[in-house]
């Protein structure tokens, strides 16, 4: 049997009805190679495993009897994979006709493009930003949305929303609902840090991969629809001390010892503030994501 040409790694936790969707829209990408797909389990209680079981026994099913978390379910697909490029996706995510071939077609065409990532919509259509700039602390401090506040329209800093994701182009970090990853890059950089429970392992990884000379490539002509928070939806506490937590470790990582705890202190802080307007009813994610319509000036 032939060594397929990718690996599609898709790490699960109760989102079955959309990791459904996410498998039927691989059938529709009329790869011209061999692909395989992985789903890993982290230990969903809705019939998740079942369900891929019985719809797509043409999928590897990795099934953990508990929550292992996304960077460690990821690496475990990865090592399970047998593919030359790897694609790791949400299980949120449906591929429209002909996306993967063009995120591949973009992959071949730069040969220091370790990650690439395909221009993202929303289920109503809109454009979802999927690029921006490595993080810097005071924009990950305030947020993303005082930064469109700030700057709106901005096609750089930590979000490029200003920017129509219409050209092919470096960019500095992109959206983790699905990227391309160069085999190459994963053997020089390593595997993703298990230390991150959830969120901002990515950034991270694509930290370590543009210290080593990898680029980031975004590639307009491959299109997925995301539909966003299919998991973390159902537990937003969870989420948002998970999120804040790899925040701490990726700036702490490049910080001595003696400015840590201030550091704590701040993104402690700033999760609290979270965790308080979540529970008055906020939807947190939507938030985040969304670009709001900017008040006009008198």
């Amino acid at each position: 049997m032939s060594r397929p040409i990718l690996s599609a790694v898709i790490v699960n936790w109760n989102a079955r009805d959309a990791l459904l969707d996410c498998l039927r829209s691989f059938t529709d990408q009329e790869l011209d190679e061999t692909f395989e797909v992985i789903v890993v389990d982290n230990g969903s209680t809705d019939g998740s495993v079942e369900a891929v079981r019985t719809n797509f026994p043409w999928a590897r099913v990795i099934a953990n009897p508990t929550n292992r978390g996304l960077p460690a379910a990821n690496n475990q697909g990865m090592v399970a994979a047998t593919g030359d490029t790897l694609l790791i996706c949400n299980p949120d995510v449906v591929f429209r006709k002909g996306a993967v071939a063009a995120m591949l077609a973009t992959l071949s065409r730069h040969p220091r493009a370790g990650f690439v990532v395909p221009r993202i919509l929303y289920q109503d259509g809109t454009l979802a930003t999927s690029a921006g700039d490595l993080p810097r602390l005071r924009d990950a401090l305030f947020g993303r949305q005082a930064l469109r506040w700030v700057a709106p329209g901005s096609a750089s800093g930590f979000w490029w929303d200003g920017w129509p994701h219409d050209e092919e182009r470096a960019i500095g970090r992109g959206h983790e609902a699905a990227y391309l990853v160069r085999l190459e890059t994963v053997v020089e950089v390593g595997v993703q840090d298990e230390r991150f429970p959830l969120d901002w392992e990515g950034a991270d990884w694509t930290a370590r991969a543009r210290r080593a000379g990898w680029e980031v490539w975004l590639s307009p002509a491959a299109e997925v629809i995301h539909l966003g928070g299919a998991s973390i939806r159902q537990v937003p506490g969870r989420w948002i001390v998970s999120s804040h937590l790899g925040m701490y470790r990726y700036f702490a990582k490049e910080r001595p010892a003696w400015q840590r705890p201030l550091l704590a202190a701040a993104i402690g802080g700033r999760a609290g503030l979270k965790l308080c307007v979540a529970a008055a009813g906020a939807a947190i994610y939507e938030r985040g994501h969304r670009s709001p319509t900017r008040p006009r000036r008198s």
